[in-house]
């Protein structure tokens, strides 16, 4: 039989599973070595010019969105008022 069995019983228990216990660890190991070695040698950096018009660009359109959500926040506001006073 695969597993033991209890005389009286009948019940039958499966063997007892073996710990691995540096599996894990080895693993996560595995994982920090192989993150490192991408980012240090097969990842292409942006150069600074190219990581300045970037900051730019995010710059000018978070501005553009905010006044725009300001505007409609003040016409809303107008309205709401002009409503409320009817």
């Amino acid at each position: 039989s695969t597993g033991l069995q209890n005389q009286v019983s009948g019940v039958r228990a499966s063997l007892p599973v073996p710990i691995r216990k540096n599996v894990m660890f080895n693993s996560i190991v595995t994982y920090c070595k192989d993150s490192y070695e991408e980012l240090a040698h097969k990842t292409q950096w942006p150069t600074r010019q190219e990581l300045t018009h970037t900051a730019i660009v995010v710059l000018v359109a978070s501005i553009v969105i905010a006044l725009i959500v300001f505007c409609m926040d003040t016409v809303f506001d107008s309205l709401m008022k002009l409503i409320y006073t009817l």
